[in-house]
């Protein structure tokens, strides 16, 4: 491969990755990246593993009614295959637009370094085409992040189900890891996907709102706790209560992470009555967002902004159209850097002419406000209660 053919393949990869990237930081920061939203739309697209999906739910479906869960426990077969079959659907299309890029600058490259081709590949080449690998994939773990991000309902639907088949309908399939590790496995996946759901379903609500549905899912992991260890220490009859206690309980959950995204108006997780004797759960993490994934959306804007700043700079023609590239490049740079993001406050109100709204600080946002909540100021002493507002708080003089 020649340095012309190379230039115009990662020219080709640097412009589909630009827009891929820009595509899913938009996306993720309105919480708007559903898996299957506009493909499941088209046409033909519904019957594609449909009919495997469906075998699955009616199998795991009937193992729920063996183990005596009641049907209004569970959700509906048509109403689980449809949310299942979508999301695989999305993720299926979302993968497959991500890797032409990849497959565009790694099938030549393999094809030129083959042993068979006399020719000798340049290191610069192998390194180029390693880091657009790194990137690409960076991408759709960043896509997955995203998805979670904007329906995390979504995927407690998909750990709940895996959870249920893997307790209920084994496959017998040989895997490398032992069957306590890939319980254990799933189990964490399931209580992860269940506190992000807490976590950003309701991070527009009030504080205390967010602070309850923390606590309703707390309440439902430690019930979930409970069962799991009472399964795995337990043998005879008591083993068998306590699969029944874990479907029911994972089934309540799924039932209500089951409807679309769309219909959702209601922040229930779990029926009250399935917690009534839930024992208490230990004192836990705040609802703050976890640690690697602040990092994975800091790196994710930083990302965003080099990449829509360097679109700026190499831009043909430059114009309109690169002052758009560099203005929303400086603009991702303060959703990442707070102080730069007071400034173009300030810069604003200075342009504007507008009075300050916010004072000396800058005003927080959603995230911020749920990491640092309003504290509440304490009441009134009953010997100040006669006095002024102006004359609380002074100091008598002498």
């Amino acid at each position: 491969m020649t340095r012309t053919e190379f230039g115009y393949i990662s020219f080709f990869w640097g412009w589909w990755t630009f827009f891929e990237a820009v595509w899913i930081a938009v996306r993720w920061q309105s919480r708007s990246r559903v898996l299957g939203a506009v493909v499941y739309r088209l046409p033909g697209v519904r019957r594609v593993g449909r009919g495997a999906c469906e075998r699955r739910a009616a199998a795991l479906l009937r193992e729920l009614e063996r183990k005596g869960v009641p049907a209004a426990a569970w959700p509906e077969k048509d109403e689980l295959v449809d949310r299942r079959d979508r999301i695989a659907a999305g993720r299926f299309v979302s993968v497959l637009l991500q890797a032409v890029p990849l497959l565009t600058a790694a099938l030549p490259f393999v094809w030129t370094a083959s042993p068979a081709r006399t020719t000798v590949t340049p290191l610069w080449m192998c390194a180029a085409v390693a880091g657009f690998s790194a990137v690409s994939i960076a991408l759709m773990a960043a896509d997955m992040r995203a998805a979670t991000v904007s329906d995390a309902a979504g995927t407690v639907t998909e750990e709940a189900v895996r959870f249920l088949e893997l307790l209920l309908v084994p496959d017998g399939q040989r895997v490398q890891d032992s069957a306590l590790d890939v319980h254990a496995r799933v189990f964490g996946r399931l209580c992860q996907a269940l506190r992000a759901q807490a976590r950003h379903t309701a991070r527009r609500m009030p504080p205390a709102t967010r602070e309850q549905l923390r606590q309703t899912t707390e309440r439902l992991i430690a019930a979930l706790a409970d069962a799991d260890q009472r399964y795995l220490f337990g043998e005879g009859a008591d083993r068998d209560t306590a699969v029944r206690d874990l479907s029911l309980l994972v089934a309540g959950a799924l039932r209500h992470s089951c409807r679309p995204r769309g219909q959702r108006d209601s922040l229930v997780v779990i029926d009250a009555a399935l917690l009534a004797d839930a024992p208490e759960p230990a004192a836990v993490a705040t609802a703050a967002e976890p640690l690697r994934s602040r990092l994975l959306a800091g790196a994710g804007k930083a990302a965003v902004a080099v990449g829509l700043l360097a679109g700026a700079v190499l831009f043909p023609g430059g114009g309109a159209v690169s002052e758009l590239l560099a203005a929303a490049g400086l603009a991702s740079v303060a959703l990442v850097c707070p102080p730069l993001r007071e400034a173009l406050h300030r810069a604003r109100e200075l342009l504007l002419g507008g009075p300050s709204t916010g004072g000396n600080e800058p005003t927080a946002t959603d995230e911020e406000q749920s990491r640092h909540p309003v504290p509440i100021p304490p009441a009134p002493c009953p010997h100040c209660a006669d006095h002024s507002s102006i004359t609380v708080g002074s100091r008598p003089v002498g």
